[in-house]
């Protein structure tokens, strides 16, 4: 089935982090479920895609470093250690997300559980951008499984472990004042499974009998399930360097409550952070256990790995799970407002194992028959046969992946180590950095004014600052008027300040003329010979970049290159900056 370029624009919007002119047309002639099967049986050649990438990126900069200054200066002995920082994972993560072109729907999903299981560099993880990596394969290949395979998998993940401190946590032991750390408990259950309230099938609220909100959950559940998650330690301690307090021979070595080695030894960066977490036995509480008024039981007698996963399992089959995991779904995906039938029909795709990849194909398949919003606005307006309308703010993030591969951002070099720096700094917003577990914006949050007005949520919107949206239009116009793009780094630095880093001085690296990022301008600046071919260009970017073509936005396009329009260079930058800055890119329709 041949699709429109203005659907199959809108779909892809949706399913990847951006699409070029090439992906447009292909998926318009092949047909939307045809390419969306074949992304749905994309399988990974390799399930550490990521940690082998932030190895290889890390163990190329500690060969130079250690050329440059010596293994000495950098082994933490009297000194600053130069150990795989966050930024590793950074550069792997762009070049594989500027590059790889037969995963984009796995990486959308990936992305997208990213923000819902949520870790971050905004703390000591930092250190140990190989743990990150980890972690991140861990959303990456299970992107299309089941969601309970992937939520114990991430509950015995040490960055996880040490991000929500359930790492190292003990079985209650009354004469030490020791009791279990309450805080995975809490968070698997309000952010990662059944939510603060019991939720119907189609994720409308239950209430009681006054009309007020149930809660899932109390303080007893918490301290109870704190319990399950008791005895749990990083399977080896590892570090970078050999200096005089850390012997090559301690790589390896099983980390043990009692093994007379300090606390602080027992996280990053002197642990594995990629192999999972492991169970001390006699640390872990293995008495009997009750907790949501019996929703989820356990036995007791099991050992640590086995209770786990049936905690995991229950919670996620758990009649809340369905509905509040297809809902942020569908959030950071599709539409903030949901209809209570979308809700329901990608909740019942779920089911008690929680099935992604089912999931997923609901939720992007829904929109092609049906109406998602549950308020059809003033704007609305009828498209291929069906009402469309503005559904969610784009994240930031979706705003700059999109544009960059749009216009096929690229560098001599083929290595696009993007740091993530100056992009988290302009935009408040990169991959693994949120500034809490509770993600970059809450699921409730409204702006001031008609969408507060109207009962509606907009959670991007809290990031949309005055100083963020001003600070994007700049980003936009040094991508596109000064070539200025995401900074690349190849080198090692080249100050005392930056001894056991790369390069991060933006004059010196954009002066790198086989790293710096970019446009692939070529096919464009060749179609702006006329003026028809001029007026063709601003709907086909415009369609590439919203789904559709404004006529007002077009007029304001016009006149701004009528002035220039002998320089196609210049024609083709304003017209790409006048629509990546336009609402009808930033707002993202269904």
């Amino acid at each position: 089935m041949i699709n429109t370029s203005g659907e199959t624009s809108r779909f892809l919007m949706q399913a990847t982090l951006g699409a070029d002119q090439a992906l447009l047309n292909s998926v318009s002639q092949t047909g939307i479920l045809t390419w969306l099967d074949q992304q749905l049986r994309h399988q990974p050649k390799n399930g550490r895609k990521f940690e082998d990438a932030t190895r290889s990126i890390w163990k190329d900069f500690r060969e130079r470093l250690v050329a440059e200054h010596g293994a000495s200066a950098l082994d933490g002995d009297g000194n600053n250690p130069a150990l795989p920082y966050k930024w590793y994972f950074h550069m792997a993560w762009w070049d594989h997300t500027l590059i790889s072109k037969d995963d984009l729907l796995r990486q959308r999903v990936a992305q997208a559980l990213s923000e819902i299981l949520v870790i971050s560099d905004q703390s000591s993880l930092e250190l140990d951008s190989i743990g990150f990596a980890s972690f991140y394969d861990l959303l990456y290949k299970h992107a299309f499984g089941k969601y309970t395979e992937l939520l114990y998998e991430v509950s015995m993940h040490p960055m996880m472990g040490i991000y929500l401190s359930h790492l190292m946590n003990q079985k209650a032991d009354k004469q030490q004042n020791i009791h279990p750390d309450e805080n995975y408990a809490r968070e698997i259950m309000q952010l990662f499974s059944i939510g603060l309230f019991e939720l119907n099938a189609d994720g409308t609220e239950k209430l009681d009998a006054a009309g007020k909100p149930i809660p899932t959950y109390d303080n007893c559940d918490i301290k109870e399930l704190a319990r399950v998650f008791t005895g749990l330690l990083p399977a080896a301690y590892q570090y970078e360097w050999t200096n005089s307090f850390w012997a090559k021979d301690y790589n390896g070595y099983p980390v043990g409550f009692d093994d007379d080695v300090e606390k602080a030894y027992k996280t990053v960066p002197f642990i594995d952070a990629t192999k999972g977490m492991v169970v001390d036995e006699n640390y872990h509480d293995r008495g009997a256990k009750s907790l949501l008024n019996g929703q989820v039981t356990l036995p007791g007698g099991q050992k640590g790995p086995q209770e786990i996963w049936s905690a995991v399992k229950q919670l996620v089959a758990h009649p809340s799970t369905a509905p509040f995991i297809a809902k942020h779904l569908i959030n950071r995906m599709v539409t903030s407002n949901p209809s209570p039938a979308y809700v329901q029909a990608v909740a019942e795709a779920f089911g008690k194992e929680g099935n992604i990849g089912a999931t997923i194909h609901v939720i992007l398949t829904y929109p092609m028959q049906n109406e998602v919003a549950h308020t059809r606005l003033s704007s609305a307006r009828k498209a291929d046969g069906k009402w469309v309308q503005s559904q969610r703010l784009k994240s930031p993030l979706q705003r700059v992946t999109q544009l960059l591969l749009a216009f096929n951002a690229q560098n001599k070099s083929g290595r696009n180590w993007v740091l993530g720096d100056d992009l988290q700094e302009a935009l408040q917003m990169h991959p693994l950095s949120a500034p809490t577990v509770f993600n970059f914006y809450k699921p409730d949050f409204a702006p001031h004014g008609p969408i507060q007005n109207a009962g509606l949520v907009a959670p991007e919107f809290e990031l949309h600052t005055a100083a963020t949206s001003v600070s994007y239009v700049n980003q936009m116009y040094y991508w596109f008027f000064g070539g200025y793009l995401p900074l690349v780094s190849t080198q090692i630095g080249s100050t005392e300040q930056q001894k056991m880093v790369m390069e991060m001085d933006p004059d010196t690296l954009w002066s790198y003329e086989n790293d710096a990022l970019w446009f692939d301008f070529s096919d464009e600046i060749a179609a702006v010979g006329s003026a028809a071919k001029r007026d063709a260009l601003i709907d086909r970017i415009s369609i590439l970049l919203t789904g559709r073509t404004s006529g007002t936005a077009k007029a304001r396009i016009k006149e701004a290159i009528r002035q220039f329009s002998n320089n196609p260079e210049w024609v083709v930058q304003t017209i790409a900056f006048m629509i990546s800055i336009s609402p009808e890119f930033t707002v993202q329709e269904a």
